[in-house]
């Protein structure tokens, strides 16, 4: 699964661990046939994972520059691929 996103959305190899940080919490949430089709973040936690924050993987998105790095010209953003959800912030 890994191996298909970085190749689909041609994406560097560089970037393997991310891809396959997000694989995992993708599965996480998916239903499981063993588990009378609950997720294992179910299981784990007793409550449905919510779907809510996911965003496709390898699409365009833009980035805000913080305003001590750039000059009063420059852009305010800078574009960039959407790789994995950042675990540490909203």
């Amino acid at each position: 699964m890994a191996r298909s996103m970085l190749k689909t959305k041609k994406i560097p190899n560089k970037f393997w661990a991310e891809v396959v940080d997000r694989v995992v919490y993708l599965l996480n949430r998916c239903p499981i046939k063993e588990l009378n089709n609950m997720t294992l973040q179910k299981v784990w936690n007793a409550r449905k994972p919510s779907a809510t924050h996911l965003k496709v993987f390898g699409s365009i998105t833009y980035m805000h520059v913080d305003d001590q790095v750039k000059t009063k010209l420059d852009d305010k953003s800078k574009k960039m691929i959407f790789v994995d959800n950042d675990q540490k912030s909203k």
